[in-house]
């Protein structure tokens, strides 16, 4: 049976967990990106500082004591690596000093600058990517240009050499892609460090690369806690993910019952509402919601309208059989007195006998409508007193008994002695002679019936038993055969005697007496009925019979 409070409470599951999982994700990836953001600002500040302390007339050995100082306990604990190459690409530097160059791409450690002497950059303002100096000759060099080459070279303690050939003769830079994106750097700006993921060792290292004034410098750190931070966000996460969807599953489940509260009410007094019960109204105060109030309103209203067309036809069922039970005793009175006067085996004596047997079929029924119309109104006049329910059965068995020889069928009993009801004996009685009769009516030729009466000890409860042998009832009519004027068998319902009321004022009777009929077993071979009924023992023990 499906529930609105569960199928509610696991829609708000759903939709609140598909949000916290979309938001779990972006904050994993921000968090992952902030922390990888961080680790590049932590690398790309001493980077530009040994790359501004990297100069020609810098004290090579004072850049490395600085380098040492600052990262020797990391380079130590294994947390960072440090390269440093020449304008020539000669190794000036590594720490650790173990082979892990090796397994550096060798693209991302190949200058891309071509090398002059820097001197002689600085002295003249002229870089070898740069446009030439105003102020020269026909070529664009300036008077005297190779005996300032010459001094300078030799200020700069080389020996030898010619001045670097015109820019235009010059050799341009490889076609390989810059290590670092965007323009180049101004005068005076830091130096643009290129981030890259790297494996060494089998470890992953996150490494700045920067290229100034000739140099290269690799600085790498560890990603192992950057790892670690974001494992232990992501396995936060996911601990926390059953536990937000329990407790928004558990809310969902609270909200969807404050919700319906209302609507359990209102089933609880629709429950209430029977035959007996028409005035049962739902309470229209104490709901704060105009939809609950306005769903009240429209109930109470079908009620009320409910109440009235059924108290309706409830007084016409009465008066109708009320007004009915004069006239034909009257009619029954007169067809009696019209026989003593006809001769025997005349026709006159056959349709007198005809209107008698229809009228006594209609005295029975106007009976019968009038103990439902009691109740349904709840007022069935049950008289309360103890009786021997066996000796009360061993009577309708005697009776049962004569039907049966008059049918053809094969009759048996087992009464249990000393059984004794509270109860009223003549609505019991004739409530247990409609099942008896239906039992003799609705059988094959040569059948059987059975009745039986014993204790059953487990509820304390007594239990009549009435079987025959007759057709079995199909599954889909069963639920239908305590319901007024059905038949089962409509196409013998004008050979077999009955108006279709025998069962449903059996089943009213032993409603009113706080009892139960049921249909317990309906086969080709065994149609049974049970009654069962609160019971008291006449004594500590008691026998059973046989007929």
């Amino acid at each position: 049976m499906k529930s609105l409070r569960l199928r509610l409470a696991l829609i708000s599951t759903a939709i609140s967990g598909a949000v916290i999982a979309a938001f779990g994700i972006a904050g994993w990836m921000l968090t992952a990106s902030l922390l990888q953001e961080s680790i590049d600002l932590r690398l790309a500040v001493p980077l530009d500082r040994i790359v501004l302390d990297l100069h020609p007339r810098t004290d090579l050995q004072r850049v490395i004591n600085n380098l040492e100082i600052s990262f020797g306990d990391e380079v130590e604990a294994g947390k960072r690596r440090v390269l440093l190459l020449d304008r020539d690409g000669s190794e000036l530097y590594r720490a650790p000093e173990s082979a892990w160059v090796e397994q550096v791409d060798p693209d991302l450690l190949t200058p891309i600058q071509p090398v002059h002497p820097p001197e002689l950059i600085r002295r003249t303002g002229e870089s070898s990517a740069g446009p030439p100096l105003p102020g020269g000759g026909p070529e664009g060099r300036r008077p005297g240009w190779e005996r300032q080459f010459e001094e300078d070279m030799r200020e700069a303690g080389v020996e030898g050499g010619s001045p670097p050939p015109p820019r235009g003769d010059r050799p341009g830079p490889p076609s390989r892609p810059p290590l670092r994106e965007g323009p180049p750097p101004g005068p005076g700006d830091p130096a643009r460090s290129n981030f890259h993921t790297l494996t060494i060792e089998e470890a992953e290292w996150r490494a700045g690369i920067v290229e100034d004034r000739g140099y290269l410098v690799l600085m790498a750190t560890d990603l192992s806690d950057y790892q670690s931070e974001v494992e232990r966000v992501r396995r936060l996460f996911f601990l926390s993910y059953p536990a937000c969807l329990l407790i928004i599953g558990f809310g969902g489940w609270f909200v969807a019952h404050r919700a319906l509260r209302p609507v359990d009410l209102i089933a609880a007094t629709a429950s209430r509402v029977t035959a007996s019960g028409l005035d049962q109204r739902i309470p229209s105060g104490g709901h704060d919601y105009e939809e609950l109030r306005h769903l009240v309103e429209v109930l109470n209203g079908m009620m009320d309208r409910l109440e009235e067309s059924f108290r309706y036809a409830m007084r016409f069922s009465a008066d109708v059989s009320h007004e009915l039970k004069t006239p034909l005793a009257v009619m029954q009175a007169t067809v009696q007195d019209a026989l003593k006067e006809c001769e025997p085996g005349s026709s006159e004596e056959e349709n007198l006998l005809a209107v008698n047997q229809e009228a006594e079929r209609l005295k029975r029924i106007t009976r019968s409508l009038m103990l439902l119309a009691q109740a349904d109104a709840g007022q069935l006049a049950v008289r309360r007193e103890s009786f021997s329910l066996s000796e009360e059965v061993d009577a309708i068995c005697e009776d049962a008994e004569i039907l049966c020889e008059k049918a053809g069928l094969t009759f048996s009993s087992e009464v249990t002695e000393g059984l004794t009801v509270v109860s009223d004996p003549v609505l019991l009685r004739q409530a247990m002679q409609n099942l008896v009769s239906n039992a003799v009516k609705y059988n094959r030729p040569e059948g059987e019936v059975r009745c039986r009466l014993y204790p059953f000890e487990e509820s304390a409860e007594v239990v009549f038993e009435v079987a025959n042998t007759g057709p079995g009832i199909e599954e889909e009519e069963q639920g239908k055969i305590f319901e007024r004027f059905y038949r089962v068998d409509r196409s013998r319902s004008r050979d077999v005697d009955g108006f279709g009321l025998g069962l449903n004022l059996s089943w009213e009777i032993v409603q009113a007496m706080g009892g139960e009929l049921r249909l317990v077993e309906s086969t080709g071979e065994w149609t049974r009925f049970q009654v069962r009924l609160k019971t008291t023992r006449e004594g500590d023990s008691a026998g059973s019979g046989g007929r």
